[in-house]
This record gives structure tokens, sequence and C-alpha cells, in this order.
């Protein structure tokens, strides 16, 4: 039997003393103090499944931030024990929204890691409490998107900046608006290539951003002269605030690649699929991590 799939996130604040706090939820059908978490819907990814989750139980608006684990365990569904699958992502509360299903929550608690010990039950809570305070808080995002699927070369006799998506493409755009809204998009960088700004285009009018557009990050400028893309790929790390970089294969590959070679950090960098995503969480030039964005799913109801 399939298990049951979830998602949820550990939201922190820092207050003015510097001390960093969670957000608990009070749960008034199990009487427990846990992470805002909920079960997927029909048709959703687990990125935005944590977001919409946390939104309704909390009535906080967040940016996502590092992905922190999956944790697995038995709950008891219709007299059957079953396998339930809980994936995490911190989250860096922004504001309040409104407040919280009262038919799930009947209270949000801000809490210090000590406090949060003693109110969390449940051993791999626990544990992911330890694991989110591991992180240095002060990092940025990086979002490093391929174009969503385009029209094959063989079937496009135009030039191939000008090469469009496919239906399965424009698809696929539409549908990386719920997965990527959850990581606070400020700025959206995209190459001159038509499948590149078309990806972008449904995310920026979304987000009520206008995206910048660069030759310098085409597969064109890059096999003229790479370094120009190198240039562009480090005055972004300069910014504090998350930003998207849209482009091709083999440019975001390699610049990833010599980056955490530069770095010193281990990362399996391959070829990405039309519309997968990096997700690069960086201390200025320094990788912290590197989180894995699949592509949109299309077909199955319950992607993982």
């Amino acid at each position: 039997m399939r298990n049951i799939l979830a998602a949820g996130c550990v939201v922190w604040r820092r207050i003015d003393s510097g001390v960093i706090q969670v957000a608990l939820v009070h749960r008034s059908k199990y009487l427990d103090w846990s992470f805002p978490k909920g079960k997927l819907e029909e048709g959703e990814s687990l990125i935005a499944c944590a977001y919409r989750e946390t939104l309704e139980e909390t009535g906080l608006e967040i940016v996502v931030g590092p992905y922190l684990g999956k944790y697995v365990y038995e709950v008891e569904l219709n007299g059957e024990m079953r396998q339930k699958e809980v994936r995490y992502w911190s989250a860096e509360f922004e504001k309040n929204l409104g407040t919280p299903n009262p038919a799930e929550v009947d209270e949000v608690r801000w809490v210090t890691k000590v406090e949060a010990l003693q109110l969390l039950k449940r051993e791999t809570e626990r544990e992911l409490l330890d694991k989110f305070f591991d992180l240095d808080l002060d990092i940025s995002t990086l979002i490093l998107l391929r174009h969503a699927q385009a029209i094959d070369r063989k079937e496009w006799n135009g030039d191939d900046g000008d090469r469009p998506l496919a239906q399965i493409g424009t698809t696929q755009a539409k549908r990386l608006i719920p997965n990527l809204t959850p990581y606070g998009i400020k700025e959206i960088h995209t190459s001159t290539a038509i499948r590149c700004m078309d990806t972008v285009t449904p995310l920026a009018r979304a987000l009520d951003i206008n995206y910048l557009i660069s030759e310098d990050l085409s597969e064109y400028q890059f096999n003229r002269n790479s370094v120009s893309a190198e240039k562009y790929f480090k005055r972004t790390l300069m910014n504090d605030f998350p930003t998207l970089i849209c482009s091709h294969n083999p440019i975001l590959p390699e610049l990833l690649s010599h980056w955490a070679e530069k770095s010193g950090f281990g990362v399996e960098v391959t070829k990405l699929n039309p519309a997968d995503a990096w997700i690069v969480h960086h201390l200025q030039n320094e990788i912290v991590t590197v989180d894995y964005l699949p592509a949109p799913e299309l077909l199955t109801s319950n992607p993982i």
C-alpha cells in the first residue's frame, strides 16, 4: 500500500536580542505540539504542500530555505497502520497574513530551542529541530532553472534562439509557479532565448516582477566566450535576496560544477531535464547546500 505523503516547515525568526525562535502549532485533535505540516493534495508538489500547509496552519507568510530531510513513521488510518512520509524545509518568517485554521490548530507559539525540545514529544521532530539549528541562517538563495520543454531542434527551421516551448513546456512553465513561489524570489534573470523567456514569464507575472534579459546567459554567447557567463553569474551572488537564473544545458551544470569546486563543496552535477532546477543556498561565494527541484509533474497526481 502506498505511503501517505506530507510536507511541512520549521518556521523561524530572529528577535531583537538575536535569539532564534521557531513556530510550533498545537493540534486540538491530537493535543500535541508539532511543526506545521499536512498531507499532499492531488496534483500538488511537496514543496507547494509545505508552503500551503504552513500558511493554513499558522497564518504566517514565509520564505522557504534549505530542505531538512524526510521522516517516516507509522500512523493509524481507517483501522490500518500506514507508513507516513513527511518532508520538511526550513522557512523564515516574513509577516502575519491571517489566523490559523481553528479546525486544525488552536494555538501557534514562538519558542526557543530549549522550549521546543520540552514541547515536542516525537523523537523525529526533536531530531529535525537539531538539524535545523545546525544550519547557517544568514544564507542567500540562488535558483538555477533550466528552461521548460522546447520544440525539438530537428522540428525547428528558424534560429535556435527563437525556438519556442512545446505544448508540454508551456504547461510546465505554468506549473512552476506553485513550486517556486515559496522561495520568495525577488529578481529573475533569463537568457535571450525565447524558450527561456517563455519559461519565466508566467512566474514573473504571478510574482509581479520584471525579468532581466542577458545574452551572457545564452548558449550562443557561452559557446563563443564562457567567461562572460561566469562573470554574470558571480554578480548575482552578491544579491542578499532570492534570485533566479533561467538558462540552458550545459551552461548551468558547468557554472555550478565550477562554483562547487572552488567552494570545496562536494555535489554531483549532472545535466538538468527541462524545467528542473537547483536551489543553491550560499554565503556570498561559498555554497552551503544544494537542493534539487524536479520539473513539475504532469501525469501523476502525487509527485515525490
